[in-house]
């Protein structure tokens, strides 16, 4: 690894990703100037998904979890994560992977929404009674398997060589889940995949 910047706030920070374009960037919440959601919102805008962006922080709001993921932030780990587990979270986001700390994942999958359609029936007393039946997805067998590999924190290469498939072949899949699922990029992928019982 290669430390190309080091930023002192948010805006510095946005300023440096323009510049470098990094494969990862690690970012507080806490930031001057501008915070560490706006800062990586500002990024996701200017460098797309080329850039991973890693909160590492001492936040554990739920508020702030969950704007941080809608910002763009690919993983989320807190401060006391020790460092050779920081290098891990690092190579795997940077990989395509995503981490979420054990201790806040909780909060993520608790709050995304439930896959669930409201159904209004009547029963035999002419009582209405109201039936959730599950959204269906039509994820075919090996875009389930794909996305079942994504979730375990898989790059592409390590999915290809798993399924015998080309990384082009991974990357279609890939394109078609994010579509099917109406997410943008494989954390959010992973997390609905988890949520819905889909993997």
């Amino acid at each position: 690894m290669a430390l190309v910047g080091e930023a002192e706030d948010g805006a510095q920070a946005v300023s440096l990703a323009k510049t470098h374009r990094p494969q990862v960037v690690l970012m507080d919440i806490g930031m001057p100037v501008l915070d560490g959601i706006e800062a990586t919102r500002q990024i996701r805008a200017e460098c797309g998904s080329d850039v991973v962006v890693i909160m590492l922080t001492s936040h554990e709001s739920e508020d702030d979890i969950l704007d941080a993921f809608r910002s763009g932030a690919n993983s989320y780990c807190l401060k006391d994560t020790t460092p050779e587990q920081l290098v891990e979270v690092i190579l795997t986001s940077a990989a395509g992977g995503c981490y979420i700390d054990p201790r806040i994942a909780r909060v993520v999958l608790s709050r995304m929404s439930h896959p669930l359609t409201t159904v209004v029936t009547q029963d035999a007393s002419n009582t209405p009674a109201t039936l959730s039946l599950p959204l269906e997805v039509p994820l075919t067998e090996r875009e389930i398997e794909v996305l079942r590999l994504v979730s375990e924190g898989k790059n592409n290469h390590d999915i290809a060589e798993s399924l015998c498939i080309s990384l082009n072949t991974v990357k279609t899949h890939l394109k078609n889940i994010f579509q099917k699922l109406e997410v943008e990029d494989r954390t959010a992928a992973a997390l609905k995949a988890i949520k819905e019982h889909l993997v």
